[in-house]
């Protein structure tokens, strides 16, 4: 997993297919696409035009998801980072984990064992959404082969082991 978003966040930024135009007055613009189509002048986008345009969404999306992650975790850009599937699920863990405090002040009053289990049922789920999600779009991509489907397996292996351990405590 953590190889396939290296790749995707280092891959060069593919040329524009169609020019822009705005068609919303500038005081009303908000995150305008940067490949806006004139339907009715010329021919229809071919069927690779179509998908390349999808592609580079993305793709863009992607990366602005790395850079996010990057910064949430406090990486600096262009650090090396090992993307190994333990290194990768116990960034993910810390991560995760690192929001119990929070979460248990919106959970007053559970015993500390049935809070750590709840949290980790919580969390997990979004994780597991999460690594669901990259799935998909690494397949989408054609991006999801046996070796990069492995280590997404691994990843959630290994975050499903910090998650039981963390139930009982040992960490």
């Amino acid at each position: 997993m953590g190889t396939a978003i290296q790749s995707i966040n280092n891959a060069a930024v593919q040329p524009q297919i169609f020019q822009q135009k705005p068609l919303i007055p500038r005081d009303l613009r908000v995150d305008l696409p940067k490949d806006i189509l004139d339907i009715g002048k010329g021919k229809p986008p071919s069927s690779d035009q179509s998908m390349q345009i999808v592609v580079e969404r993305a793709m863009e999306k992607l990366r602005s998801v790395v850079t996010d992650a990057r910064a949430a975790l406090g990486i600096p850009e262009g650090a090396q980072i090992d993307t190994s599937p333990d290194a990768t699920a116990n960034r993910i863990a810390d991560f995760a984990l690192g929001a119990f405090d929070k979460w248990l002040k919106n959970h007053k009053g559970l015993a500390e064992d049935d809070a750590r289990k709840q949290f980790a049922d919580f969390i997990g789920g979004a994780i597991q959404q999460g690594i669901s999600e990259a799935r998909g779009i690494l397949n989408s991509l054609n991006a999801l082969n046996s070796d990069v489907n492995k280590n997404i397996d691994t990843t959630w292996e290994v975050v499903q082991n910090r998650l039981n351990d963390f139930v009982a405590n040992k960490k």
